[in-house]
């Protein structure tokens, strides 16, 4: 029988086309090109932030609070399945050699989300902390550090117990916050006495976790990991693992009405749907919040971005959908509903545009807002023209 690291391996190379495979419909073409303009718009906007930066601000806590909430997360892609807790069960001893593959994965993707992080953080450090190269490079090797010794602690107390988690969360959270606070104000005294008690932590918890391997547990925790990327994915294709969630929404059953039934049947799963609807609502509110920002050629970009997602995501989430619906079962031509669809997507679309131009009217100038608008409309207008020439 092959060992259990080739075991591994060969699991982890379909993981990855699995990933790969739905990666494709997540970064599609037009949200390649939102995230882009998003990021441009987030730099531009921190760098001119830079520039005058308020003369109070905690720089240093600011850094450590953001950092930690990168390097705490993370969940060992351990790729168990169902069958294992009978099949590696007379291999349990060699576990560790399944297991040194995984953890070095999950290290590895806390280590580059991390880093990356850091280097923007950079120039806020270097510029208003004002510290030096030495600590810089200092700091990413504690960055580093903190990373490997996150995911064996915690995965090490998993092991141990999972009744014990929430603790283990809150002393995670304590050490990395408190070692990279400590590090950049330079508090020397206290930095070292929570190294040793984050040494001694680790050290504690893997000599308490010799008991025989939880194949439930982890078994389930990964299936839960998946399951959460499926339901990611979801929201830009179909998924066959992911059976779409409903709720009734009682509050919303005014809304559910039509003249005809595709009408009705496409307004009650937008509102019931529970990927679409969130969706919806998470670009809705991005959308509103956007001109609170106080450059406008960045407020002006990012409306139409957000506005044409919402257009985007709102049309393919209603029209590409191919469970069993009751329209099926009614002799209505197959255009009604593209046209069904194009009308609801249209109004929800519109609907929190026009929450962002009020209040962008009033954080802005008129000509800005003009602008903002008058570009968000016709990009939508163009996108449903465009879908609807093809249907034709």
């Amino acid at each position: 029988m092959r060992n259990l690291a080739s075991i591994y391996g060969q699991r982890f190379q379909s993981y990855f086309l699995e990933v790969q495979k739905y990666m494709q419909f997540i970064i599609s073409g037009h949200i390649a090109v939102v995230l882009l303009f998003v990021i441009g718009a987030a730099g531009y906007s921190y760098s001119e932030w830079l520039k005058a930066p308020p003369n109070d601000f905690p720089v240093f806590a600011v850094s450590a609070v953001v950092l930690t909430v990168v390097l705490l997360p993370n969940r060992p892609a351990l790729l168990l399945k169902q069958a294992d807790q009978y099949f590696f069960l007379a291999m349990e001893s060699q576990m560790k050699s399944y297991l040194k593959p995984a953890l070095r994965w999950s290290v590895s993707v806390v280590i580059v989300r991390s880093l990356v992080v850091l280097v923007i953080l950079l120039p806020l450090l270097s510029s208003i902390g004002e510290v030096s190269r030495n600590q810089l490079l200092g700091l990413a090797l504690g960055v580093v550090a903190l990373a490997i010794w996150n995911v064996h602690t915690k995965f090490a107390s998993f092991w141990y117990s999972e009744q014990t988690k929430w603790l283990d969360y809150a002393i995670r959270l304590i050490v990395i916050f408190g070692l990279l606070y400590m590090y950049l104000t330079s508090n020397w005294l206290f930095f070292g006495v929570l190294s040793v008690i984050a040494f001694i932590y680790l050290k504690s918890l893997q000599r308490k976790a010799t008991n025989p391997f939880p194949f439930d547990r982890m078994i389930d925790s990964e299936q839960q990991r998946m399951q959460r990327f499926y339901q990611f994915a979801n929201y830009f294709t179909e998924v066959p693992h992911v059976r779409s969630r409903v709720s009734r929404r009682s509050w919303a059953d005014k809304l559910i009405k039509g003249t005809d039934i595709h009408s009705f049947l496409i307004t009650r799963s937008f509102v019931r749907k529970d990927e679409l609807f969130y969706m919806w609502v998470r670009l809705a509110l991005l959308l509103i919040v956007v001109p609170f920002l106080s450059f406008s050629y960045v407020v002006v970009g990012l409306v139409v971005i957000f506005a044409f997602a919402i257009a985007i995501q709102t049309y393919q989430g209603l029209l590409f959908n191919q469970l069993f619906r009751m329209d099926m079962l009614y002799p209505q031509p197959v255009h009604s509903k593209e046209q069904a669809v194009i009308k609801l997507a249209r109004k929800v679309s519109y609907l929190p545009l026009v929450i962002s131009a009020v209040i962008m009217l009033l954080q802005h100038s008129p000509l800005f807002t003009l602008a903002g608008v008058l570009f968000a409309v016709i990009s939508i207008e163009w996108y449903f023209l465009r879908k609807k020439k093809q249907s034709d």
